[in-house]
């Protein structure tokens, strides 16, 4: 499994991440992390001349990271939400995954969800970023069989008080593994 982090921090996103990654090796399932604020990654210009190549004009990370891709069969997206939005880091991210996209190489993967936002269910909720990466997953032809949501998340360790609901969440990834 390939683990994106939407955010560089080393706050609930990253730290969410190297849980999943913890727990899923004690399944003797490997996951790396990528993430992609702390890479060097040019904005798409959308130039589109990936859709006649399926290669990027830019050498930068994404090259590396779309071997990566190439090779997984399973994608979890991770954002912290950010004015009901996923973060700016993931949405570069996905932008340039337009040389997967074009030549349809996401067709089949899963893609698995997460959005990570400081509020109340019922405040700003964390449905908007989380519906733009399964929108995105679902016109890439991905399977999207997990969108989770975490709430409440504004300290930056909120999750490790979240032991009931990560494990539950844990059980959700097992299962779409």
């Amino acid at each position: 499994m390939l683990i994106i982090v939407g955010s560089g921090r080393n706050g609930n996103s990253l730290a969410l991440a190297e849980y999943v990654k913890k727990e899923l090796a004690e399944d003797r399932i490997h996951a790396e992390i990528i993430v992609p604020g702390n890479q060097r990654i040019h904005l798409c210009t959308g130039c589109m001349d990936c859709d006649e190549s399926g290669v990027c004009d830019f050498t930068d990370d994404m090259k590396m990271d779309i071997e990566k891709i190439r090779k997984e069969d399973t994608l979890m997206f991770i954002t912290p939400t950010r004015w009901n939005l996923l973060s700016g880091d993931l949405k570069i991210f996905m932008d340039r995954l337009n040389p997967l996209y074009s030549r349809k190489e996401l067709v089949g993967k899963k893609g698995i969800v997460v959005a990570i936002g400081a509020k109340k269910k019922d405040m700003y909720s964390s449905n908007a970023a989380s519906d733009s990466i399964r929108d995105f997953l679902e016109s890439s032809g991905m399977e999207c069989p997990l969108v989770w949501n975490f709430h409440e998340c504004k300290e930056a360790d909120a999750l490790s008080y979240k032991t009931e609901e990560l494990k539950k969440f844990m059980e959700e990834v097992r299962k779409n593994v």
